[in-house]
């Protein structure tokens, strides 16, 4: 395959095409690399990739800060651990590579709570012009001076220095995403009328100084790494100027370009693809940016953004597309992607679903990343799976097939138990076919399809049409059993909830067939927006009524604005800051801010989330068996925390 033939970075050679993209972990700890970080990026290098991406380190803290807790590479004090963490990558034979980064004005986002700008400690942030970055709660940036300009250089060329001290083999530089190296490089941030504004020489002078100052201090053959967008919104940089761009790159002594894209979700609303690019957007959806770059450079063009499929990355490469593959989410899923894909066993990657959930959305609230898919990220340092004794091994029996109970029993078997499961319904998956029955959510079907060939690979025997009571399982001999049922749509307490024509959003995917022309969707979060969007997508009329100001408060950013702008293309009507003060058989009463309103409609769907039902593990508890709750029985949430709270809890059996 040509995904695993070597590759040379400037001099440095590489054993394979993949690349671990660089991505905001939050594992740091006021600047220093951490032993959960050292743990978190060897289990990449371990897996099999080629060259490992350090997150940014910012050569300027705080001030340059991308978010509230990053890397640092701005003092002495941090080349320790930074140098333990260089050692321990290459020590799986994978190449290190640090981004210098340096945020601008990017820094600058207050903390709706607390009214300050905590990412760089209260300081203002800077940028070569006053413009805040576009994307709510920035404030407008300080505009840096010709020698500030200067100074800032000297710290991305002793940034360098600390990198290659540290034991790093490349340096990159990041330009890309809109921090301060991509401001200057774009008339979209960049109105200055001096030296570093203006024409495309001017706008480059402050990357092919740091370019050219970096290389006198480290050495001229020292391999660096620019990450740069490869499309701008309109008033940026056009596609000639980009790649004059990556031109002058390359001839500045560049020894490979990052194509990437993306200043932030914003720009959904102009139809700018972020750098994360969600469920529902396809595969590879930038490699053409990369391909734009490709004609134009004689360097290694590395391409990225959700791509996940082994065949999908090779054909890249086969079609000269790009020269190496950078994975940034799929390798959170799945560490072990590049052995997988090397050994023909791609079918036992699993799967990124694209859902944002556990890294951007983290991102977005400045707390450690985690992954949907794989609730090791970030805990590879303190989890270990070790298999029991052969006298400890015990017989465990799962009541339910949905995600929480899928991960349970999986864990439970991979270290030995003997695990049967018992599925009331004739196939397994639970919620999940819930979860993907949205037009953009598919990709959950690769998640749901690989538990259960994990299922299946272990040995765990299933029973489907299989009702479980408390006699049945009382004369079941298990050492312990895992009720995992899910739960019930909670139905809020409003005259006239018990009517024929109000319906659960659950009852609503499983029998579409009844939900008339005109509905009105109770409850405005995930679930009722992915309702809005399959109806409306039918050419149905559809209002939400939700009482909090805002829809979507829990789903990231990313996921979120384009499912807004898609109901809003449909003409959905969303209601916020409205409650439902009673239902009839030809519509709802809603009141807004004093005033009262009729929404005439067919069908109404309740979309206010779920309930426990404890009552069969109490059930089984009373007949004398060990019982445990897992998933939505237990904690009423997402799937993330039905996939994390199975896999903990069969780590525990």
């Amino acid at each position: 395959m040509k995904l695993f033939e070597p590759i040379k970075i400037g001099k440095v050679s590489v054993k394979n095409r993949i690349v671990m993209a660089p991505m905001t972990n939050h594992f740091a700890d006021k600047g220093f690399v951490t032993e959960r970080m050292v743990s978190f990026y060897e289990a990449r290098a371990r897996g099999g990739s080629g060259l490992i991406t350090i997150e940014d380190a910012i050569v300027d803290y705080p001030i340059g800060n991308n978010t509230a807790n990053p890397l640092a590479i701005d003092h002495e004090k941090y080349i320790p651990m930074l140098k333990k963490l260089s050692s321990t990558i290459k020590s799986h034979g994978c190449v290190p590579m640090v981004q210098l980064s340096h945020a601008g004005r990017r820094a600058g986002r207050v903390n709706p709570d607390t009214g300050c700008i905590e990412t760089t400690q209260h300081r203002l942030p800077v940028a070569p012009s006053a413009l805040a970055h576009p994307f709510p709660g920035h404030v407008v940036p300080r505009v840096l001076r010709v020698e500030e300009i200067e100074a800032i250089t000297e710290k991305f060329v002793q940034g360098a220095r600390r990198a290659v001290e540290a034991g790093f083999d490349i340096v990159g530089l990041h330009c890309a995403h809109m921090y301060l190296i991509g401001q200057f490089l774009s008339p979209w941030a960049n109105k200055r009328m001096d030296d570093y504004g203006g024409t495309l020489e001017n706008r480059m002078r402050f990357i092919i100084n740091i370019i050219r100052r970096i290389k006198r201090e480290i050495g001229e053959d020292f391999p660096l790494v620019c990450r740069m967008n490869g499309a701008e919104p309109e008033g940026g940089n056009t596609l000639r100027e980009i790649q004059d761009i990556a031109v002058k790159l390359q001839s500045a002594g560049i020894n490979a370009l990052h194509v990437s894209v993306g200043f932030g979700p914003v720009l959904w609303e102009k139809g700018f693809m972020p750098a994360e690019a969600p469920i529902g957007m396809p595969e590879g959806c930038i490699v053409n940016l990369a391909e734009n770059i490709k004609r134009v450079v004689t360097i290694p063009v590395i391409t990225v953004n959700k791509i996940r499929h082994v065949d999908f990355a090779e054909n890249i490469l086969q079609r000269k597309r790009a020269d190496m593959i950078a994975l940034g989410r799929a390798l959170l899923a799945d560490p072990m992607w590049p052995y997988k894909a090397m050994n023909n066993k791609a079918a036992e990657i699993r799967p990124c679903v694209s859902c944002c959930q556990g890294c951007v959305k983290n991102i977005e609230t400045g707390n450690p990343i985690s992954c949907l898919a794989n609730p090791l990220v970030g805990r590879e340092y303190e989890i270990m799976l070790d298999r029991v004794p052969p006298d400890s091994v015990k017989k465990i029996l799962v009541i339910g097939g949905g995600p929480a109970g899928l991960m349970t029993a999986i864990i439970a078997a991979k270290r030995g138990h003997k695990v049967s499961i018992w599925e009331k319904e004739n196939r397994l998956g639970g919620e999940m076919h819930l979860a993907m029955m949205p037009p953009r959510k598919q990709e959950f079907r690769e998640l749901m399809e690989y538990l259960i060939f994990r299922v299946n690979s272990l040995g765990i025997e299933v029973k489907l049409n299989t009702l479980a009571g408390a006699r049945t399982v009382g004369h079941f001999d298990a050492d312990a059993v895992v009720v995992a049922i899910g739960s019930e749509t909670m139905m809020p307490t409003i005259a006239g909830i018990e009517n024929s024509n109000v319906i659960s959003a659950i009852k609503a995917f499983e029998d579409e067939a009844n939900v008339g022309a005109k509905v009105v969707i109770i409850g405005g979060g995930l679930i009722g927006l992915e309702a809005a969007e399959s109806f409306s997508q039918k050419g149905k009329a559809i209002t939400i009524v939700e009482i909090k100001e805002d829809v979507g408060s829990n789903m990231p950013m990313l996921v979120k604005i384009p499912l807004l702008i898609t109901l809003q293309e449909r003409g959905v009507n969303i209601l916020t800051g409205s409650s439902v003060r009673k239902i009839d058989l030809t519509g709802v009463e809603v009141e807004h801010g004093g005033t009262v309103k009729f929404l005439d409609c067919e069908t109404v769907i309740i979309a206010s989330g779920g309930k426990s039902n404890h009552s069969l593990e109490e059930q089984i508890r009373s007949a004398g068996k060990n019982v445990y709750s897992v998933g939505s029985s237990n904690l009423l949430g997402d799937m993330l925390a039905a996939l994390h709270n199975g896999f903990h809890l069969g780590a525990q059996l």
